[in-house]
């Protein structure tokens, strides 16, 4: 069969010399040339622009970083919905949220194509051997198209509902998984002392009730690393954790679900990343926690997390909220991000429309980006209409140039945050998101002329 394959990362390359090996015809493109130098000399034809693989094969395979990396290579100038899709099969692997994969879902139909998600567990070396765990989610006909592909890629495949099942299934099943490295690093913490050999002290774990299937598969290269220090090969980056995790949170806090143990593990693998060890493999976390002193330069476990906290974000929100009950308020949500522009907390009250989470999300977003209170983008909109025009394209439409996106100021000045409102007017909005602020303690910034 004729497959496209739109992004060889790790994961790609590995299912394009898998279905290679196979014996299916393999096109393939990247943004990065040098990545498909060993597949076409391992027999992959290469495509100029992602629009030209779609109209050269039968079926599109996408396993991308991010809902922004999808928009790039779909919608982008030359992406793959600029081909005619009528008549192929879309399979897309990512890991997101579930509505990213229903919104390029309708895109795919509109263009006459039929569409899969089937995001997969395992790493590189399952891929390479056809052992991954694939999570369809699809209409049943689709599902069908695509399981003689995906049956090459997985020792366990299964259609486990509509279009959006499969990401949710994903996300759930990384959950533990990722929490549980975190884990096993308290917990060899905890027996630093003891000076029990790092290979006795894998095996004890392994042997119990607690030992995962992961530690019981990667023990022998945990044990190393605390041994000797020595990173091993990254099939699963540190990096990469952290953007499922706050995939996972950003999912739960749009569902009204709290995650308070996923959302201390990402302070964690956050934390990991900061001192370089972003790119090493996931496992490297337990090591780098039980070794954590020495891992981040003397630093205390008790020291006081440095940015805007879950209890500091929780408070905001709590009182916004509060704010909007005292004002009679329509029902309201209330977002919170970091300064990376990550969410921290959501809560949206009875009734607050559905659309609320993204226009919430979207004033803070703005404000994060543009480094001021998204009322300031309010007034630049109606002064420069075509810088925000501008802004708008640049940022894919993620920020919301109206009042109600206030950012977020400790006590040294430094911006570690901002809260966005969403469900009044605008301006009622703001003053929820200011009494939000006061109530955690911090200082609001709205970007009021």
């Amino acid at each position: 069969m004729e497959i496209g394959i739109a992004g060889v990362g790790r994961m790609g390359a590995a299912i394009a010399e898998r279905l290679i090996e196979v014996g299916h015809t393999v096109t393939v493109w990247n943004r990065s040339p040098e990545k498909v130098a060993p597949l076409a000399e391992a027999g992959a034809r290469v495509a100029g622009h992602p629009a030209d693989l779609a109209a050269a094969v039968e079926a599109i395979i996408t396993i991308l970083t991010d809902a922004a990396a999808i928009e790039a290579v779909y919608a982008g100038p030359s992406g793959l919905l600029r081909a005619p899709l009528t008549g192929k099969l879309v399979i897309e692997m990512s890991t997101v949220r579930p509505q990213t994969e229903r919104t390029l879902a309708d895109k795919v139909r509109a263009r006459g194509g039929a569409f899969v998600e089937c995001p997969v567990g395992g790493t590189t070396g399952p891929a390479r051997q056809g052992k991954l765990l694939g999570l369809m989610g699809g209409e049943p006909a689709d599902a069908g198209r695509a399981r003689p592909i995906l049956e090459a890629l997985c020792r366990r495949l299964e259609h486990v509902g509509p279009i959006g099942a499969g990401a949710t299934m994903k996300l759930a099943i990384n959950l533990p998984l990722l929490v549980s490295w975190h884990a096993f690093g308290e917990a060899f913490a905890l027996c630093r002392d003891i000076g029990l050999d790092p290979a006795r002290l894998l095996d004890l774990f392994a042997d119990s009730s607690g030992g995962t299937n992961s530690l019981k598969i990667r023990g022998p290269q945990l044990a190393q690393m605390l041994a000797t220090g020595e990173a091993s090969p990254s099939t699963f980056a540190i990096d990469t954790c952290r953007k499922d995790l706050r995939t996972m949170l950003e999912e739960g806090a749009a569902r009204g679900i709290g995650l308070p143990v996923t959302a201390r593990a990402l302070d964690g693998y956050d934390e990991a990343s900061h001192h370089h060890w972003g790119e090493r493999d996931a496992g490297a976390m337990s090591v780098y926690w039980a070794n954590r002193r020495a891992a981040a330069g003397g630093a205390d476990e008790g020291r006081t997390p440095r940015g805007l906290t879950l209890t500091q974000a929780s408070r905001i929100v709590d009182g916004a909220l509060q704010k909007g009950r005292e004002l009679k308020c329509a029902p309201l949500s209330v977002a919170v991000l970091d300064a990376g522009g990550h969410l921290v907390a959501f809560k949206r009250e009875d009734r607050s429309g559905i659309m609320r989470h993204d226009i919430a999300v979207g004033k803070a977003w703005g404000a994060l980006g543009m480094g001021f209170g998204s009322r300031e983008l309010f007034e630049r909109a109606t002064k420069q209409p075509m810088f925000i025009t501008a802004l708008t394209a640049v940022s894919a439409g993620r920020l919301v140039p109206a009042p109600g996106g206030v950012l977020i100021k400790d006590a040294a000045g430094e911006i570690v945050g901002g809260v966005g409102v969403s469900g009044d007017t605008s301006d009622r909005d703001e003053l929820c998101g200011i009494a939000g602020v006061a109530a955690a303690g911090l200082t609001a910034m709205t970007g009021a002329s």
